[in-house]
């Protein structure tokens, strides 16, 4: 563990087949937990010895620590999976969104957030068959990945719902929460103004972009999350789920809107090139990654699908079926 902030603490848990995940306490006599990470026991552990050491650094200090609380960003496993375990283990009041908590409450209403429409179930016209293999395969990959990689746990008993655009009093200070979706649509974020410090969850990565993708994020509604960010006053220091705090966050938020903008016209310039035969999302993946390998191009294509949506959906292209092949072409 680490104090990044006078009295913000960060509880790295780490994994060789997973993302190393953040954990944040805001310590003091109204403290409160944001994220609770896996619920494996290796990473578990990893938790409690780090929460540990933080309460042992205030009482060697005669200083008050008392953590009341605990909040999650959003409704994704690595971020809700241990929220039992640790309310449990530290008796904390589990305080969650109405969106959140209806998602993480057991099996069915997770996997059913998963489930995806027509458009954005990848652009393929697939088989009433090869939805149901596909969706076997899903729930296989949550008994056998999500239940040991990531230690997946539901929680339907939260102690309070709040609002996504509220008010909550961490330490004796406001916070403010407010919906930021784009990565998933029930992402929330936490951010006190005096201090400039932003949880930002998912949204804002130092490491690498955030995954965007179906059937959840929304690349319009991701570019005006971080519009809204760009117009939080004061804002100096952003804290993401994964890897290293962002210490200039005006000029992070700022490159990730010029590279969503960049994404965009290479679509546009590919389908304009090739106007007269059309594209189909897998060709246009070929042309923009073509000196990448295969792991790259499927993880592209997530972003390069739901592109394709927003901008269809503002008229810039237009999309035809040939030959049972859904392809694009210049509006």
């Amino acid at each position: 563990m680490k104090e990044i902030y006078p009295e913000i603490f960060l509880i790295e848990e780490k994994g060789i087949f997973r993302p190393s995940d953040n954990i944040y306490v805001l310590a003091g006599n109204d403290g409160i937990i944001y994220d609770a990470g896996y619920g494996n026991k290796k990473a578990l552990k990893q938790f409690f010895k780090q929460f540990k050491e933080i309460e042992t650094y205030y009482k060697d200090q005669h200083m008050k620590f008392e953590i009341t609380h605990i909040i999650v960003s959003h409704a994704h496993s690595d971020h809700f999976s241990g929220l039992k375990a640790i309310s449990d283990g530290l008796d904390l009041k589990v305080v969650l969104t109405d969106k959140i908590a209806k998602i993480i409450k057991d099996k069915i209403s997770f996997n059913n957030s998963y489930q995806a429409d027509d458009y954005e179930d990848y652009l393929r016209i697939r088989r009433n068959y090869i939805r149901k293999i596909r969706n076997f395969l899903r729930n296989l990959g949550e008994r056998t990945f999500y239940k040991k990689i990531f230690g997946l746990s539901y929680f339907d008993t939260p102690d309070e719902i709040i609002d996504e655009n509220s008010i909550i009093i961490i330490n004796d200070e406001p916070w403010k929460v407010f919906p930021s979706p784009g990565h998933c649509p029930d992402h929330i974020s936490l951010y006190n103004e005096e201090k400039g410090v932003l949880f930002s969850g998912d949204n804002i990565l130092n490491m690498r972009s955030t995954w965007l993708g179906p059937p959840e994020s929304n690349i319009a509604e991701y570019i005006e999350t971080i519009r809204n960010l760009q117009n939080l006053p004061n804002l100096k220091l952003i804290l993401p789920a994964h890897g290293e705090i962002i210490k200039n966050p005006k000029e992070t938020l700022t490159a990730i809107l010029e590279r969503m903008q960049e994404r965009e016209e290479q679509l546009l310039n590919a389908i304009y090139k090739h106007s007269k035969k059309g594209l189909s999302p897998e060709d246009i993946v070929k042309i923009i990654y073509s000196n990448e390998n295969k792991m790259v191009r499927i993880i592209a294509r997530g972003w390069v699908v739901l592109t394709l949506k927003m901008i269809e959906k503002e008229n810039k292209i237009k999309r035809k079926v040939i030959k049972k092949k859904i392809l694009f072409f210049p509006s």
